[in-house]
Parts: structure tokens; sequence; C-alpha cells
């Protein structure tokens, strides 16, 4: 298969496939001048209405464990 294959392969499967929901399709080198398709599994998409983030949800800020020197102090 050469590239522009794949390429029309790739379009084809991404209109077309019953799969198209969750996966994406891209052209694949073997390296020896062939081309072939390669399916990519997409991670599930996150459903924005089931999780709530609320700004007073974060953790506490850990201290800052510098020394508490002005910063116009150089290296001694």
């Amino acid at each position: 298969m050469t590239l522009p294959e794949a390429e029309a392969e790739c379009t084809r499967l991404a209109a077309e496939s019953p799969d198209r929901e969750t996966h994406r399709w891209i052209p694949r080198d073997d390296g020896n001048g062939n081309w072939s398709v390669a399916r990519i599994a997409l991670p599930p998409a996150a459903d924005a209405e089931s999780t709530t983030t609320r700004a007073d949800e974060r953790p506490p800020t850990p201290a800052d464990p510098r020394p508490d020197v002005p910063p116009w102090v150089g290296p001694v």
C-alpha cells in the first residue's frame, strides 16, 4: 500500500467504521516504504456533567521549605 492509499483508507474508516467513536486511524510506515493503517483506541470521553470541581476542595498548599531569606541576598 502506498501513502496516498493508506491516507484514503484512514479517511474512509474515520467516516464509515462503526468504531469511529472510539478509535482513530493513521498511516503507518513499516520502514521499507510499505504503508498500512494503524488503529488507535481513544481514551473514554470524560463526562463534563458527572463530576464537579470546586475551588475550596483543593488540597492544602505545603509550607515553603526554603529559608526565609530576602530575594536580594546572593549566595554566601
